[in-house]
């Protein structure tokens, strides 16, 4: 994720040419659609640690949805229009679209703010993985025509962006969100029978369902107009079941290696851990925001691939440090690393006043 952001951002045009481009630019796909996919397992396996408590109105419960409505934040905070909170008064319609469009953030933390309810709604964790594969499979299948309505019609602005990519999202809920609720029932299969038997349960649920789908996403590649028509939408489907497939064979290898190592160095834990504060962070390094200008402001896409690696390394190591010093204050000093957060969050703040 992170060297792909600083690619595409820095990369000058003349390079993104060829079929190394278009190899490059599909696997660069599968890097959001695994992010996404092991987002809502990694949740799946959180929540069914503490299940019982996720069934009630409780503290825990509304900590929960806090925290993921501090994703919708951020990610709106990444795209506001104005480098002060005085200047949105003055800000045109086509900055207000940018604004309102959904990035990944957003999707995120609505998404699991709807997967939470779901969990209240569903009760037991057979009927949570159930309702969770299913809904993946409506959220995909139905894209085509979800696109093809006109969502700002019939609700506001920054509601119909949610909806489709007309409005300029480049993560609506159709059809991304597939792909945290299929996390999310892969997490409920590990959880009931794969941590024990990790050889059949890559197998079984990664392997033989991943090849399936890249082979019938290839089938539905050639029958996509007949299916599902020739307007906006109808090649979703079809890229979902792909990169889909590609992901869990890919999670298939990672699950065969895993069962030869017996503890990951602790960096790969703060990175997990931290997968949020890398997330933002790199998005201001990489693309600025109000607060700051990023690489894109200083060079634009003027870089030559030789210094396109150079800048990648700074990005990824910079943020394995960040995760890596910043997780272990808030392990060894949990109280000074909470009043940091919030001297942090209040100067961010302040910057807009």
């Amino acid at each position: 994720m992170l060297y792909g952001h600083t690619t595409s951002a820095l990369l000058a045009p003349r390079y993104q040419t060829g079929r190394w481009f278009d190899i490059w630019q599909f696997q660069r796909g599968l890097t959001s659609s695994l992010f996404l996919l092991l987002g809502g397992f990694a949740f799946s396996i959180a929540t069914s640690r503490h299940w019982s408590s996720h069934l009630r109105w409780s503290p825990t419960w509304l900590k929960r949805v806090r925290r993921f409505g501090l994703f919708v934040l951020l990610g709106y905070a990444l795209h506001l229009p104005g480098s002060q909170l005085a200047e949105l008064t003055h800000v045109d319609a086509e900055r207000w679209r940018a604004f309102l469009a959904v990035d990944v953030l957003q999707l995120i933390g609505v998404s699991f703010i709807l997967i939470q309810l779901l969990v209240l709604a569903t009760r037991t964790r057979r009927a949570f993985m159930l309702a969770t594969l299913a809904l993946a499979a409506i959220a995909i299948f139905a894209t085509p025509a979800v696109w093809r309505i006109d969502w700002t019609r019939m609700m506001p602005p920054f509601a119909a962006a949610y909806m489709s990519q007309a409005t300029g999202s480049q993560f609506p809920l159709f059809p991304w969100m597939g792909f945290i609720l299929l996390g999310a029932g892969l997490g409920q299969l590990y959880a009931r029978w794969g941590a024990s038997d990790l050889s059949a349960f890559g197998q079984r649920a990664l392997i033989a369902p991943g090849v399936t789908l890249v082979v019938a996403g290839n089938l539905l590649k050639s029958r996509e107009e007949a299916l599902f028509g020739a307007g906006a939408g109808s090649f979703v489907p079809a890229e979902v079941m792909l990169r889909i497939g590609a992901c869990l064979i890919i999670l298939a290898a990672f699950a065969h290696l895993s069962r030869r190592i017996n503890r990951l160095p602790h960096i790969f834990g703060a990175v997990a851990q931290e997968s949020l504060l890398i997330y933002f962070v790199h998005l201001c390094i990489v693309y600025g925001s109000v607060w700051n200008p990023g690489l894109l402001q200083l060079y634009g896409q003027t870089r030559t691939p030789g210094q396109t690696i150079v800048l990648v390394v700074f990005v990824v190591s910079s943020m394995a440090a960040l995760a890596f010093y910043w997780n272990g204050f808030k392990h060894v000093r949990p109280k000074a690393a909470r009043i940091v957060s919030y001297v942090i969050g209040a100067g961010l703040l302040l910057w807009l006043l």
